[in-house]
């Protein structure tokens, strides 16, 4: 398996070439995305323990219910979304392929968005006012933690280049304009995202 996602992240289009050859499977983009979840999980705790807001606060932003199973499912719901833009768009230049091969291939670009999930960590370190660090020197590792981010959302959508180009059998360009719409989405969500989080250290 150590082989196979090596070639997947750094041979795409070998690894998605090969795959269009085999049979759907989706076990394993199921557990690439799983781990993400549990990721999110896991941070969403220890990012709380950063939080300088009173207990009662903490366990109403993280601990409901409903929060936890939002936090759970959110990379599931990310996946069939995502792969529906994918299809969509791949759709509108003619593809051939299927959605249940797009949303395959889809979970296998998510890789490095999955080893993202845990930069959060970091970032309720830094942005803790608990933690004694220079003001400059803490926002120098921010700075680095979000261009981190940007790149392996670039990976993840240098991936689903290769997977939209070889399950639908669409140009490269039609597959870079097809992972850009999906990138940029996200990249849009992810800003959001901190925005909200940035406001709750600040109260």
């Amino acid at each position: 398996m150590y082989h196979e996602l090596k070639e997947l992240l750094f041979h795409p289009d070998l690894f998605f070439t090969r795959k269009a050859g085999e049979k759907i499977d989706l076990l394993l983009p199921a557990i690439i995305v799983s781990i993400g979840s549990v990721i999110g999980l896991i941070t969403s705790f220890v990012v709380s323990d950063f939080l300088n807001i009173t207990e009662s606060r903490n366990i109403q932003v993280f601990l409901t219910p409903d929060n936890f199973l939002l936090i759970l499912l959110r990379p599931f719901l990310a996946w069939f979304l995502l792969s529906g833009i994918l299809y969509a768009v791949s759709r509108v230049w003619s593809g051939k392929g299927t959605f249940i091969s797009t949303l395959q291939n889809t979970g296998y670009g998510a890789l490095p968005l999955t080893i993202l999930a845990a930069v959060p960590i970091l970032n309720g370190i830094f942005l803790n006012v608990n933690v004694t660090i220079p003001q400059m020197i803490g926002s120098g590792i921010i700075l680095i933690l979000d261009l981190c981010t940007i790149i392996f959302v670039l990976w993840s959508g240098y991936l689903w280049t290769s997977a939209m180009e070889k399950t639908h059998t669409i140009s490269h360009g039609k597959a870079v304009v097809a992972a850009s719409i999906t990138v940029l989405l996200f990249l849009s969500y992810d800003v959001i995202n901190k925005l909200g989080l940035l406001n709750l250290f600040l109260r």
